[in-house]
């Protein structure tokens, strides 16, 4: 059986229960509000987010009615910062549908994920968990700061790894931080433990961003469910091109190519074309991979449990995935 089918058999009521909750909170809302947000629902999704904190409760023994709403919290958040990036990279599909705001336009898509993100922060607050909740708020704001962190950085070509590690971190590797704090609390993990959780999830995070980072470049359109280099086409330098770029073989050819953004077609293909035939993917992968080791030594340091299986099992799949 594979990880994605033992992790669901496991989980899988729960998981249904965050679906429909998210099914139901999303439809509350009243016309065009509960359409868009709803559009964005079924367009479905790997619900990463969600199974993190399911199976970090788990670890600890939480009870799934304590976990779900703030696992459906949680999805919501993303889809929320979604329809955000979606707006602001003029993107027309996602996932292979029609973006929000290519079908409703830009005003009811920056509601859409405006709403999604009050009803998330209200649902947590309903839960009661002012602990949950400062995890969550805390890691929105440095969401942000990732997010601006990178708007600031596009069409940078002098963009070093660490500035793409930290922006990462924050933009993303937080949000799995949070998910996998939220369960341990959830559980009545002790101080110790919830550290070691959140460090988990943030190198499980870390690693998930790299490989989609890794795959923009080397997956297929129809699989990724966007154009092939689409992060190089907004101007934004992942770690593949900031790796070649400080090969002195291949710096000139890529910064030539670079000077426009989004570049030309025939350029953006000579682009992806030469950052495939050199070791900047190999190097990539192996950050990566670095990343899942690190991730693994700390739920060395947590209870032995079914859950914690499947969280090792989770950080090595999307650790090798190809879409």
């Amino acid at each position: 059986m594979d990880v994605a089918r033992q992790i669901h058999a496991y989980v899988g009521d729960a998981l249904g229960q965050v679906e429909r909750m998210l099914e139901q909170v999303l439809s509350e809302t009243e016309g065009l509000g509960a359409r868009t947000s709803l559009h964005l629902l079924k367009a479905g999704g790997k619900r990463v987010r969600p199974l993190v904190t399911l199976l970090s409760g788990r670890v600890f023994g939480a009870a799934d009615r304590d976990v779900i709403p703030i696992a459906a919290a949680a999805e919501m958040i993303h889809m929320a910062t979604l329809v955000h990036d979606d707006v602001i990279d003029h993107a027309d599909t996602r996932r292979g549908r029609p973006t929000v705001n290519a079908v409703w336009g830009n005003y009811p898509a920056v509601l859409t994920g405006d709403f999604m993100l009050a009803r998330a922060m209200s649902l947590i607050v309903d839960q009661g968990h002012p602990r949950v909740l400062k995890v969550m708020s805390d890691m929105i704001y440095e969401m942000c700061e990732g997010e601006i962190a990178q708007h600031e950085a596009k069409g940078r070509l002098d963009l070093t790894e660490e500035e793409y590690l930290r922006r990462i971190g924050k933009k993303t590797a937080r949000f799995f931080q949070a998910c996998a704090e939220s369960g341990a609390l959830l559980g009545g993990a002790t101080p110790a433990q919830v550290r070691a959780m959140g460090q988990f999830g943030y190198f499980l995070g870390m690693a998930f961003q790299v490989v989609d980072d890794l795959l923009d470049l080397t997956g297929e359109a129809p699989v990724l469910g966007k154009p092939v280099g689409s992060d190089l086409m907004e101007g934004v330098l992942t770690l593949p091109v900031i790796h070649m770029l400080q090969h002195p073989r291949y710096r000139d050819q890529l910064l030539s190519r670079l000077r426009a953004v989004p570049p030309p077609p025939d350029d953006m293909a000579a682009i992806v074309h030469l950052i495939r035939q050199n070791g900047a993917l190999r190097y990539t992968e192996e950050v990566a991979q670095g990343y899942v080791l690190r991730a693994m030594g700390l739920l060395a340091e947590l209870p032995a449990t079914e859950a914690t299986r499947l969280l090792a099992e989770m950080v090595v799949a999307l650790g090798q995935r190809k879409s």
